[in-house]
C-alpha cells in the first residue's frame, strides 16, 4: 500500500468529523433563530434590594417625647418606635369624652320632650307648630351627638397616631428625628424613620428579551449570595427597556427570598439567579 493510501482513511475520518461539527452548528444557529434555544441553565449577576422599605411618619403634630431605635435596629411588627407627648392627646379624648356625654344627655331629653309633645298634641294642647318646634330641637340634638361621637374617634385615633410603629418585622435605615424635637404635619407629614423588611429581599438583574420571555411570574428560583442559596419567586417581569435607545434592551427580573432571622444582608451586595 502506498502512503497516499494509507492516509485516505484518516483524511475519511476528519471529513466526518468536520461533517459532524457543521452540522451542529447549523442546529444551534436554527435553534436560536427560531428561539428555542439550548434547554441549559445559566446563571446572571444580579444586585440586593430591599423588598419593601418606607417612610415612617404621623398625620398628628406634637413633640417628641421618645425614639426607641437607631439606624440598624431590627424590631419586630407592631414593636413601638417613637411617641409623641400624649398629654394633649389624652386631654383631647376626655374632653371628647365629656361632650359625648353631655351630648348624650341633651338627646335623651330630647327624646322625652317629643314624647311628651305628640301626647299633648293628641290631647290638643300642644299646636301642631309647637310640636314641630320640639322635634327640631330634637334633630338638633341628634346632630350634636353624632358629632361628638365622631369627635370622640378623632381623639382616639390622634393619641393612637401619637405612637409610630414598625408594619412589619423591619430593619431601621434611616433616623431624622430626636427627643424634643416638635413634629409639624399641617400640611404635609414630616417623614421620620425610614424602615426596610428584615425577612425579605429582592434580587434583581437586567435579562434580554429572549432571557425574559422564558420565565413567568410566580415561578420559582435560585439565588446564591456568597456560599448560601436561597429560593426564591420571581415577582417582576419588566416591560419597559431599563434604558432607552439601548441595544439590545435589557428589562428588569426581580427575584424575592426570605432570610432566616439571623442572617443580615445589604443593598448593593452582588447575587447570582440561576435562570431555569
Amino acid at each position: 500500500m502506498t502512503k497516499i493510501g494509507r492516509f485516505r482513511p484518516i483524511a475519511a475520518t476528519i471529513d466526518v468529523l468536520s461533517g459532524v461539527r457543521r452540522l451542529a452548528r447549523a442546529s444551534l444557529i436554527a435553534a436560536l433563530l427560531t428561539g428555542a434555544g439550548p434547554a441549559l441553565a445559566a446563571d446572571i449577576n444580579a444586585t440586593l434590594h430591599w423588598s419593601e422599605r418606607v417612610e415612617l411618619s404621623t398625620p398628628v403634630s406634637g413633640v417628641v417625647q421618645r425614639v426607641m431605635v437607631d439606624v440598624g435596629s431590627r424590631v419586630k411588627k407592631g414593636t413601638v418606635l417613637l411617641s409623641l407627648d400624649e398629654r394633649s392627646f389624652k386631654a383631647n379624648l376626655a374632653e371628647a369624652q365629656a361632650n359625648l356625654a353631655e351630648a348624650k344627655d341633651a338627646l335623651e331629653e330630647a327624646d322625652r320632650e317629643v314624647k311628651r309633645g305628640e301626647e299633648l298634641f293628641k290631647r290638643t294642647v300642644l299646636s301642631i307648630h309647637e310640636l314641630q318646634l320640639v322635634k327640631i330641637d330634637r334633630t338638633r340634638a341628634a346632630a350634636r351627638f353624632s358629632g361628638a361621637k365622631t369627635a370622640l374617634t378623632q381623639a382616639r385615633l390622634n393619641l393612637d397616631y401619637s405612637v409610630v410603629r414598625s408594619p412589619y418585622d423591619a430593619i431601621v435605615l434611616a433616623r431624622s428625628v430626636e427627643p424634643g424635637q416638635t413634629v409639624v404635619t399641617r400640611l404635609q407629614a414630616t417623614p421620620l424613620l425610614t424602615v426596610a423588611r428584615a425577612d425579605r429581599m429582592v434580587a434583581r438583574a437586567a435579562l434580554d428579551q429572549a432571557q425574559i420571555e422564558r420565565l413567568r411570574r410566580g415561578s420559582e428560583i435560585d439565588v446564591r449570595i456568597g456560599g448560601s442559596t436561597y429560593k426564591g419567586k420571581i415577582v417582576r417581569l419588566g416591560m419597559a427597556a431599563l434604558s432607552a435607545g439601548q441595544q439590545p434592551p435589557l428589562y428588569a427580573l426581580d427575584v424575592e427570598f426570605a432570610l432566616p432571622h439571623d442572617r443580615l444582608l445589604r443593598t448593593g451586595q452582588a447575587a447570582v439567579i440561576s435562570l431555569p
